[in-house]
């Protein structure tokens, strides 16, 4: 079996710019995250794009707060 578990996700990321700009309606960034769910808790749940179980290494890995996510499905891969 596998160790780390396939997920999808759907939330909502906050919006930050840093150059001069006229004022805009206030708007999140709706995102959408494939990858390993390789660390979690009741507040956020990190996932990867890329794993390594022999030597439990990952890359390419966020940190998304659980308030932010609006859709997640755990997916059933059946190791080969």
């Amino acid at each position: 079996m596998a160790k780390f578990k396939c997920i999808y996700l759907e939330w909502e990321d906050a919006v930050a710019a840093a150059d001069w700009e006229e004022v805009t309606e206030a708007a999140l960034f709706k995102c959408k995250t494939l990858g390993f769910v390789v660390s979690e808790n009741d507040k956020a749940i990190c996932v990867a794009a890329v794993v390594s179980e022999e030597d439990n290494q990952c890359n390419a890995k966020i940190h998304i707060p659980k308030a932010w996510i609006t859709l997640e499905k755990r997916l059933n891969i059946d190791e080969q």
